[in-house]
């Protein structure tokens, strides 16, 4: 009986995570920007676009520019703390959830500058914006 309980809560906790991370839709950061303006920003000199999907997603279709720093991976965190605040930081995934979350977590370390592309990589190429391999 104990190892039923068990295995249940195990399967429960998997399923809010796999909700939490992967199916609950984009959560607004309030910084959610549209692909064109997105692509505008890009354009400044001083601007990073930081890819926040998994090693293997940004080995397909990705925004030029794009340095990829895993989300979900442990090192997020003290990446961006090496980041200098000062600059515009252009976040996305695949969705639009993770990369909400990453720049929800940059403005909780102070960077003020910090985009969340709206819908994610999807809606990117949905707007016929360029990726490249």
């Amino acid at each position: 009986m104990n190892n039923k309980i068990i295995i249940a809560i195990v399967v429960i906790a998997a399923l809010v995570l796999v909700y939490k991370f992967f199916l609950s839709g984009p959560k607004s950061t309030g910084a959610d920007i549209e692909p064109a303006e997105f692509s505008d920003l890009a354009k400044d000199k001083d601007a990073v676009i930081i890819d926040v999907r998994s090693g293997f997603e940004f080995g397909g279709d990705k925004i030029t520019g794009a340095k990829n720093v895993s989300y979900t991976s442990g090192g997020f965190k003290s990446y961006v703390e090496k980041l200098d605040k000062d600059k515009t930081y252009l976040v996305y995934c695949a969705s639009g959830s993770r990369s909400a979350g990453a720049v929800n977590t940059m403005k909780q370390m102070g960077f003020e500058k910090v985009y969340n592309l709206k819908g994610g990589m999807e809606h990117w190429k949905s707007a016929g914006m360029p990726v490249v391999r």
